[in-house]
């Protein structure tokens, strides 16, 4: 009876240890999916815990490897520091990270750019920027950021649910333990 008792216990301690194993991606810019329309210097990539110097990241345009990213670990940050613009198309950002724990996590984050192309007027032959859909991709950005905070959340509640009502089950199967000793 002891051993059960104290199987139960460990199992009680592990439990919360078990959900929050893994450091996971809580932000980056540029989010997923986001349409970035300025020069884009440095991609941050932040994490939910501390992670380890051997982290990478590459970007890919179109199936070929894009321009090179200086990456600099700091915390639970992943700074990448382009060395070049980058130029209109579709990116996909791979990441690979050790959390503290040491496990290998990887991932991927799509984003495009359409920065605003400068032609030149041909009667005065002065430069003008031609508009590309600004406000439009002002809007789509921020109704994605809203979506992918609500993804965060409802995956947090869901972990948070689970632990709760596996420690509910675990308390109420130990009150019966106890009660049908007596």
């Amino acid at each position: 009876m002891k051993k059960i008792l104290f199987l139960l216990i460990c199992l009680l301690v592990m439990i919360p240890t078990i959900a929050s194993a893994h450091t996971e991606l809580t932000s980056s810019n540029p989010a997923e999916n986001q349409v970035v329309t300025e020069d884009l210097k440095e991609i941050v990539l932040t994490y939910g815990g501390k992670i380890e110097s051997l982290s990478t990241m590459t970007l890919i345009k179109d199936g070929q490897e894009g321009p090179e990213v200086s990456v600099t670990p700091k915390e639970n940050q992943l700074i990448g520091t382009l060395s070049a613009p980058l130029e209109n198309g579709s990116y996909t950002l791979t990441w690979s990270i050790a959390g503290e724990d040491g496990h290998p996590i990887t991932g991927e984050i799509p984003f495009t750019v359409e920065k605003e192309e400068v032609k030149l007027d041909q009667k005065s032959e002065t430069k003008e920027p031609v508009k590309v859909k600004k406000e439009e991709t002002k809007i789509e950005n921020t109704k994605q950021d809203q979506i992918n905070m609500q993804d965060k959340d409802s995956s947090s509640d869901l972990k948070n649910i689970i632990i709760v009502a596996v420690v509910l089950i675990l308390v109420i199967g130990l009150f019966l333990l106890f009660r049908r000793k007596r």
